[in-house]
């Protein structure tokens, strides 16, 4: 006879214990949803309250940061073409530099073709527009 009466207790309460867990589980979700709301409404107020003086700052400090990424880049380039130039040319220039007065006649047709090419490779890091420029 106790046996059926714990028995019932024991659903009872185990069913409004899970009811209340379910209750407050939903509660969290909802207070957590406003607080989201909240932090993205408070973000969309101090973005539209920033002064255009705080907008050209920030602008400009991604401006100058991906300046800053671009002659990184550009530096690199220029430094592999010109190790490259040097590697591929500087045999000529040493051979030159040791016998160049016994062959002042003419140049050796290999060895400018050979600079000729790497001279146009290293010529390309330039912009279009150099020299043309008037200072």
């Amino acid at each position: 006879m106790i046996q059926p009466i714990l028995l019932v207790i024991l659903s009872i309460t185990s069913t409004t214990l899970g009811f209340l867990f379910y209750i407050q589980r939903k509660r969290n979700i909802k207070i957590l949803a406003q607080t989201l709301e909240f932090f993205m409404l408070q973000g969309q107020i101090e973005q539209a309250s920033k002064t255009e003086k705080e907008q050209s700052n920030e602008d400009f400090l991604k401006f100058i940061s991906d300046s800053r990424d671009w002659a990184y880049e550009y530096i690199d380039e220029v430094q592999a073409a010109l190790s490259k130039f040097i590697t591929d040319i500087e045999p000529e220039v040493l051979f030159f530099d040791q016998y160049g007065d016994l062959m002042s006649a003419e140049p050796n047709y290999n060895s400018m073709k050979k600079i000729s090419g790497a001279y146009k490779e290293l010529k390309k890091l330039l912009p279009d527009d150099y020299g043309k420029i008037d200072t």
